[in-house]
């Protein structure tokens, strides 16, 4: 209640200096969700993870830049943008602050503004990342900027979808439900050697070798890159086009985007197949 109260009393002020309601609340949303109790169990879980794994080899390298965010820290961010969407219904606000400058609808631009602040976080430490492996000489073939954005974009994909089922799903336990049902179709798509695993929720670039260590170098797998990206970017503007079904005044320009989105993940994501 007191972040709430908060944000609108500064939103309110920014207000008056003709700064766009979305973007005032979206400055004090961001920070405040990339530093979110969730996010921040993430990043010691990935330290626990890599100092129980330790694996240094080029495949880990490769992995860690390409596929990780999104495998381990995106998930994370789906529940901390879900908490902070849902956080004025929870606490029976929402009468109260659609009486405020911050509309529904400016409270969804915000809130999906803010998924910028863990995937600026999660940009830097894979910028971070590429320069230590470089300059460590880890890589075989060091990735693509395309192979790093479609671990990158998953992040924002997964915070806008958080905001878009607390705004359709406001009941608890639905984000939880609705991770669950990510994880299944994802484990159905990369199951066997089938191309479709370009489809899940991540891919990983580098290939798995068929004998030895697992964590050897064994190539990469094939795919266009480009058309994977737009893929990305067409199921991140689904989802944000989504959230914002339920209050618009006119919906059928919003369904008609949201299908035209639609529209373009189905084609970027059968273009993206080998």
């Amino acid at each position: 209640m007191t972040d709430v109260l908060g944000s609108t009393a500064a939103v309110t002020d920014r207000s008056s200096r003709r700064v766009p309601v979305p973007v005032a609340l979206a400055r004090l949303e961001a920070p405040r969700l990339a530093r979110h109790p969730i996010l921040l169990v993430a990043f010691a879980y990935l330290g626990l993870l890599q100092m129980i794994e330790g694996d240094t080899g080029p495949r880990a390298a490769f992995t860690m830049l390409t596929d990780v965010p999104t495998m381990l820290y995106g998930s994370f961010v789906l529940f901390a943008a879900n908490l902070l969407a849902s956080r004025e219904r929870r606490g029976a606000n929402e009468e109260w602050l659609d009486s405020m400058p911050a509309s529904a609808a400016a409270r969804t631009w915000a809130a999906q503004f803010a998924v910028l602040g863990p995937l600026v976080v999660a940009a830097g430490l894979v910028t971070v990342g590429y320069a230590v492996s470089l300059r460590a000489d880890l890589f075989v073939t060091p990735p693509t900027l395309l192979e790093m954005l479609s671990g990158l974009l998953p992040v924002l994909g997964a915070g806008l979808l958080g905001v878009m089922v607390a705004r359709w799903l406001p009941w608890p336990g639905m984000a939880a439900l609705v991770m669950t049902g990510l994880i299944a179709v994802h484990v159905w798509l990369i199951s066997g050697e089938s191309d479709r695993r370009l489809l899940g929720t991540y891919v990983e670039w580098a290939a798995w070798p068929e004998t030895g260590n697992p964590g050897a170098w064994a190539g990469l797998i094939p795919g266009s890159r480009g058309w994977h990206v737009t893929y990305l970017l067409a199921l991140c503007a689904m989802a944000a086009t989504g959230a914002h079904l339920g209050h618009a005044r006119s919906k059928l320009p919003v369904l008609a985007l949201g299908g035209a989105f639609t529209v373009l993940a189905v084609v970027a994501g059968w273009a993206q197949l080998p």
